[in-house]
């Protein structure tokens, strides 16, 4: 599996400092939520260094019929963090992304939710 995570992560070009810490977490997901980010073709995913002056565009594809497209964005200031907290981010970011950005049901909080299904997998938000 882990061939078949760094093929997939090769497209989108992460910093080297990045790379190693979504693999780990990709690993980790539960089959089905791997499978949902790793087989959906308008899926990406790209980090930046944020500074004065700099502008960020989000890289998005065109949808596929019934489906938007998603995107996670990473800043690569994350180098400076602890890895529970680098890891917890990542896990935090995909799960919006697995759940298109909305709840697990009607009405959740979005950010509940995505911290929660990150704790599920294994990523816990660190104090």
């Amino acid at each position: 599996m882990t061939e078949q995570i760094e093929n997939w992560l090769s497209a989108f070009d992460l910093d080297m400092s990045l790379s190693p810490h979504v693999a780990a977490v990709i690993e980790r997901l539960p089959g089905q939520v791997r499978d949902d980010l790793m087989n959906d073709p308008a899926f990406r995913m790209c980090d930046y260094e944020p500074g004065a002056g700099v502008v960020m565009h989000v890289p998005v594809s065109l949808p596929t019929p019934g489906a938007a497209s998603r995107s996670v964005v990473l800043k690569r200031t994350l180098r400076h963090r602890p890895t529970s907290f680098v890891r917890w981010l990542i896990a935090h970011e995909l799960a919006h992304a697995h759940l298109r950005h909305g709840g697990r049901w009607k009405g959740e909080d979005p950010e509940f939710a995505a911290d929660a299904l990150a704790a599920e997998w294994g990523f816990p938000k660190p104090y």
